[in-house]
Order: C-alpha cells, then structure tokens, then sequence
C-alpha cells in the first residue's frame, strides 16, 4: 500500500499521480530544479498560480519530501527558502520524460 497525504493506492504510479497530477505540481518541480528559490521568486515565476494555490501545492510538497523548506526567522518575520530533496531531485528524471512523450505523442495547438 502506498499513502499519500490521506489517500491509500495500491499501485505506485496512481500514488505518483495523485501527487504529480495536481494542478501546478509538476511546474512548481521544474521551476525549483536549479536552485533554492524563496516564495515570492517563485509565485512571480509561476503566473496564474494563486497565493493560496501555491502554498497548498508546495504544502503537499513538502508533506511527501519532494520539497524542502528551508525557514529563518529575519527581522521577526519568516523567510521560506524551498529547494528540491534528493527524491524531488529523482523525480526530475519523470518529469522530464514526461515532456520529452508529450512533446513526440501530443499535438498542441497554439
């Protein structure tokens, strides 16, 4: 059995998809892959994303240790610094094949 968050899968690509298949996930990933990003750098990098959206996404990031938060505390107020940990690292490799199969297999139509 494969947990994540709340959910129970037996199988571990629905366990993966219940994670990655989120809106603004797989985004939220790749724009943090090369290097620690705080959250306004990034909310700025991802436009269309709520607030409230990217801190339940990155939220659930963190739960499942893709992403780490780095917090400190400055001038009595929180800094987040997110970075990818080694199993978000891993995940990249997904990803990247996944756009790599939808680029050859999915028409897109701009």
């Amino acid at each position: 059995m494969y947990n994540v968050s709340d959910m129970t899968f037996d199988c571990p690509v629905e366990a993966l998809s219940s994670i990655v298949g989120k809106k603004w996930v797989a985004r939220i990933v790749w724009e943090i892959q090369d290097s620690k990003i705080r959250f306004g750098e990034l909310q700025r990098k991802i436009d269309g994303c709520s607030k409230k959206m990217l801190v339940q996404q990155l939220d659930l990031l963190v739960e499942n240790n893709i992403v780490i938060n780095n917090k400190k505390v400055v001038k009595n107020s929180i800094e987040s610094t997110y970075y990818l940990s080694k199993s978000g690292l891993e995940l990249l490799h997904v990803i990247a094949n996944m756009i790599k199969w939808s680029n050859e297999h999915i028409v897109c139509n701009d």
